[in-house]
């Protein structure tokens, strides 16, 4: 793992839990009986971020050369952690859009 791969790693991670921790204190903000309507609107950012650690990992366990896998990773971290800031400005706002779905 060169120092490149190695930076772009922390990063990624770094921007994952940010978006983990951040939407876990979202959720704590809200009333008990909307928590679950918003960990039902967040299912895409959680889904982003596994599939996130899953770019970072991938790499430890299989013998192949893909070098864009880091890339990859803190890109699709990047545009989850904005996303996650953009709830935390009000967490009601999943809530709100979820309603207007239904």
């Amino acid at each position: 793992m060169s120092d490149l791969d190695f930076l772009l790693t922390v990063l990624a991670a770094g921007a994952s839990l940010y978006s983990l921790f951040t939407l876990r204190a979202d959720a704590r903000r809200l009333h008990y009986r909307d928590r679950r309507g918003f960990w039902i609107a967040a299912l895409p950012l959680l889904l982003g971020t596994v599939l996130t650690v899953t770019l970072l990992i991938l790499p430890f366990f299989t013998d192949s050369h893909w070098n864009w896998l880091p890339y990859a990773a803190v890109a699709l971290a990047a545009v989850v952690a904005g996303l996650t800031w953009w709830v935390d400005l009000e967490p009601g706002r999943l809530l709100r859009v979820r309603a207007q779905r239904r």
